[in-house]
């Protein structure tokens, strides 16, 4: 992969940035989701509230089974991800056929778990007998040329989710089967519209860190804006709620308006926004929280 190329995924995955600034749109949202005990790929859309699987395709996987962890371990990851850049020939070797879709892998909860990495993607082949091999990959997940360019269609980059599960099980595609996790969302979010600076601060891990601010300086910037603005309001329009074994993410287009005590309009933003929740105890805590701010036009 050209060097530039490695310089651009590294720096995503630094900074936990998300690429683009695209809002999540509520019509048409696609997934992609592995199910690696079967070596089956699935495309599916996120319809009331669930997952529904819409079409499922053979794929070939790392060669050495397992959740990858360290770097050329032939390991395909497992966890949430989202596709950062398609790359088409002549950007990509010839064994990687068609297309190329590369992944955010390793993702920051990859790096607060020391895993390493680099190069995961969703691509083809040009040598199809490979496919007939379920393990057969450097830890990519490998299907046809004409299956990657029907996948790519569906995929929008830093919003389409890719899902990589060890076994897929029917409860990780309904969020209703996990209601401590949008009881733990609301609760944030109503904090933070409420000023409740406490229990929004309680939402968050003790190793949370923002911006280079730990727990304790993330709690004092928030509380300063409590007392900067007489008024907060978050909006999360289109919530989406994705589940794994490992860690959830909640996906949203935040909208955040603020005023001012002389009555004078504050700060306004929107964008979107992902919160990755973890369950620590008892409770739902957020480990990870990004934010894409969108253009104007």
């Amino acid at each position: 992969m050209p060097i530039f190329y490695r310089r651009f995924f590294i720096l995503f995955s630094l900074f936990g940035t998300l690429l683009g600034n695209t809002l999540l749109f509520a019509d048409d949202f696609h997934v992609v989701v592995v199910d690696k005990s079967k070596n089956q790929i699935h495309l599916g859309t996120y319809t009331s509230d669930k997952i529904q699987l819409i079409k499922t395709l053979h794929c070939t996987l790392g060669k050495n089974k397992g959740d990858k962890q360290v770097e050329k371990d032939l390991k395909t990851p497992e966890g949430i991800y989202f596709f950062i850049a398609k790359f088409k020939p002549p950007q990509i070797k010839k064994k990687f056929g068609a297309m190329a879709l590369m992944v955010n892998y390793p993702n920051t909860m990859d790096h607060i778990d020391g895993k390493t990495g680099y190069d995961i993607m969703l691509h083809s082949t040009d040598d199809p007998p490979r496919l007939q091999r379920d393990l057969d990959s450097e830890g990519c997940v490998v299907v046809s040329d004409d299956q990657i360019l029907e996948l790519a269609e569906y995929v929008q980059l830093s919003v389409t989710p890719f899902l990589i599960y060890d076994e897929l099980k029917p409860e990780y595609l309904n969020p209703q089967a996990q209601p401590e996790l949008k009881a733990a969302f609301e609760k944030w979010l109503n904090a933070w519209s409420s000023k409740d600076i406490e229990t929004y601060i309680s939402s968050y891990a003790d190793n949370f860190s923002f911006n280079g601010m730990n727990l304790k300086r993330y709690k004092e910037y928030k509380n300063s804006l409590n007392k900067k603005y007489s008024v907060i309001n978050v909006k999360a329009e289109n919530p989406r709620f994705f589940f794994h074994p490992k860690y959830n993410v909640v996906s949203f287009t935040q909208v955040y308006e603020s005023t001012m005590k002389n009555g004078v309009h504050g700060f306004k933003s929107a964008g979107t926004k992902y919160l990755y929740f973890k369950k620590i105890g008892n409770e739902y805590k957020i480990l990870v929280e990004t934010y894409s701010n969108r253009k104007e036009k």
